[in-house]
């Protein structure tokens, strides 16, 4: 633990101190939160380099905390000192007359810190916990993405997965994103369980994720209440699925309290229904853990794009000048560049939303552009290589990401209606922020900056982005991300009015939130859903001692096989998974049927597989029906409870 511990706080320190250099007026808060990020990102990025060549060990992760310490030596520079010592200084004096003299606002601030801070523990906590019966989730949304999860991470902390393969599909290359899920495993071999270190990535991102957000939306908007709500317009989204908890209130005949606690739905996201557009915090940002850095990473270069456009020289401190625009550029370019490898989908949105703020804001006239040719540069020069290294080896069909689907997955309703649904009363909100004239309107250059934004709700609706249409939400929430800033000042506008506004702005808070605020709600004190029983996942521990971390091992393409936990790759995994990479597996399913099955040509299979063991367990004798009698022939060396490893001989 204190390993971990000394690991994150390296990171965070050193790039905390970097923000100096390219981000001089950040508040604390937003600075704190600016170099975990960027922190984290830099020691999980340093650290899967190094691992490439030296091995997934401790000596690889001291350099890489060793590399995310490199920027501390900005604290020669003396304006940085001056800098670091008034805002000590200044947080001291904060503190101090918050506690000597507090004051209605102070309350109304550790309030709303302290509940949006339980908010993220309980969410965090619930995502993947253990009792005695074994690792559950408290979020059916979760349900297949964390042992997903689990298993890239088991597969870099416990498997050497170097270069990496897909850990779900032996002998392929692993093309997608999976920055996130190795920094989880630098903390597991720095002494964490994959729990705790799953637990503490999450907390540390969504935290730092919401405080960016409410710095982001103070600079566009320079309001006090829209940066207080955006952080929870962009948390609790949802549409108008609270109206189905009123109606299973009226059915019951009981309070709403006692109609939510009663039933076990979702109010944001139904798998066969109206509602699509679930909720950020449960449907994305948890179980889509590459989503969590990608946004968080992508608020950031969004906010240096905003600082950019409204400041025609970069502000300088005293001793020290950059040139204009250029630290806060490169910086953004060299974020940006490292997205394919962190979030693919958050790459596209940022590159795009670079050019289109370019393009509205006209960069490319006389003396504007200089800064844009170092994002440019410094993007290109970064993302190239990455993304021919995710490419290498990889068997995913290219042709299956893109296609014409016009209206994002609102089946046989009204696209109009479907997204009235969904959006709720967030869309009409926008569309009067963007539209308001007269006095106390919205800035000009608050419209413009949020204009880009809106492709990405264009986009979505008229192209397949990925296999799964329903996918195209992980570009779509870069929509929402854009517009909560308008949304968030148009309420605060409303509240700054007379009473009438200000109801009317509580009003349409609530009725904005409310969906959102019960799926996290459900997912903190609702259900819980096992994922790894008792038996799975002391057979893990067995085949993590017993095997060797390069092992392939056959086991039913399901998404929860024990095997997840170990780290070693497997012949195939659950076929969902698989498609939506991309990847053809029909005839690996067939061969791994044909061999469960024993069927006359099983051993040639396995050979020609590099299969090394095989799992008959509960869910293979559920799932693929298989001829024990065959399987007898191959030695046991590891059991639990209902679960045996079947080692197979190799020539």
């Amino acid at each position: 633990m204190i390993a971990a511990l000394a690991l994150a706080l390296a990171a965070i320190f050193g790039d905390t101190m970097a923000t100096y250099g390219f981000d001089r007026h950040s508040p604390g808060y937003a600075r704190l939160a600016t170099g975990c990020v960027v922190g984290l990102t830099t020691l999980s990025f340093a650290g899967f380099m190094l691992s490439l060549v030296l091995g997934m060990g401790q000596l690889s992760l001291i350099l890489a905390a060793c590399l995310a310490l490199l920027p501390a030596v900005l604290l020669r520079d003396r304006g940085i000192q001056d800098a670091i010592r008034g805002d000590l200084i200044h947080v001291r004096d904060r503190l101090m007359s918050g506690v000597r003299a507090p004051t209605r606002g102070t309350a109304w601030t550790v309030i709303y810190g302290a509940t949006i801070a339980l908010g993220i523990w309980l969410v965090a906590d619930r995502t993947f916990f253990e009792t005695a019966d074994g690792l559950f989730t408290g979020n059916v949304n979760n349900l297949g993405d964390v042992p997903y999860h689990a298993q890239v991470s088991a597969s870099f902390a416990y498997g050497q997965n170097f270069p990496p393969q897909h850990p779900m599909f032996a002998g392929s290359g692993f093309s997608y994103y999976y920055l996130v899920d190795f920094l989880t495993a630098l903390f597991v071999v720095a002494g964490l369980t994959l729990l705790q270190g799953t637990l503490i990535v999450n907390v540390a991102l969504l935290t730092s994720l919401l405080v960016l957000i409410h710095r982001w939306a103070r600079d566009l908007t320079g309001s006090a209440v829209a940066a207080r709500l955006a952080p929870l317009l962009l948390a609790c989204s949802g549409g108008l699925g609270w109206l189905i908890l009123i109606g299973q209130a009226r059915v019951a005949e009981h309070g709403l309290i006692a109609a939510f606690i009663g039933s076990d739905g979702r109010y944001t996201i139904e798998s066969d229904g109206l509602y699509r557009f679930g909720n950020a915090v449960t449907t994305l940002l948890m179980p889509q853990r590459g989503l969590l850095l990608g946004m968080a990473l992508a608020v950031i270069v969004f906010g240096l794009i905003w600082r950019q456009l409204a400041e025609r020289l970069a502000a300088v401190g005293t001793g020290w000048r950059p040139l204009p625009g250029g630290s806060r550029m490169l910086v953004a370019g060299v974020l940006t560049g490292i997205l394919p490898i962190v979030h693919l989908h958050t790459f596209a949105v940022v590159l795009g939303t670079a050019f289109l703020l370019g393009v509205v804001f006209s960069q490319w006239r006389t003396g504007h552009w200089r800064a844009w040719v170092v994002y440019v540069v410094s993007t290109v020069g970064i993302a190239l290589p990455i993304l021919a290294w995710m490419a290498r080896g990889s068997q995913a069909n290219l042709s299956a990401f893109f296609g014409i689907e016009f209206g994002w997955d609102h089946g046989e309703a009204d696209p109009i209606w479907f997204w009235l649904t969904n959006a709720g009363a967030f869309i009409p909100l926008l569309l009067v922020g963007l539209a308001w004239q007269g006095r106390g309107r919205l800035p000009r250059r608050l419209l413009l900056y949020s204009l880009p934004f809106l492709a990405w709700f264009v986009a979505p609706n008229i192209f397949r982005l990925a296999p799964w249409l329903w996918d195209n939400i992980k570009v779509l929430s870069y929509w929402w991300l854009g517009s909560v800033p308008v949304v968030a000042l148009v309420l605060a506008r409303l509240w700054a009015g007379r009473p009438v506004f200000k109801v009317g702005a509580v009003a349409l808070a609530v009725v904005l939130m409310a969906a959102g605020a019960l799926d996290i709600a459900r997912a903190t004190v609702g259900s819980s859903y096992q994922e790894f029983d008792h038996d799975g996942i002391a057979f893990a521990e067995m085949i993590r001692e017993q095997t060797p971390p390069t092992a392939v091992i056959l086991t039913t393409p399901t998404y929860n096989t024990p095997v997840f936990l170990t780290g070693r790759r497997v012949f195939m995994g659950y076929g969902g998974w698989l498609w939506s990479s991309g990847l053809q597996y029909t005839e690996r399913e067939q061969d791994l049927r044909a061999i469960y099955a024993g069927e006359p040509d099983a051993e040639t299979l396995l050979q020609r597989s590099g299969i090394s063991y095989i799992v008959l367990g509960p869910q293979e004798r559920r799932e693929v029906s298989p001829n024990e009698a065959f399987l007898a022939r191959f030695p046991v060396v590891a059991e639990a409870g209902e679960y045996r490893l079947l080692e197979v001989p190799q020539p």
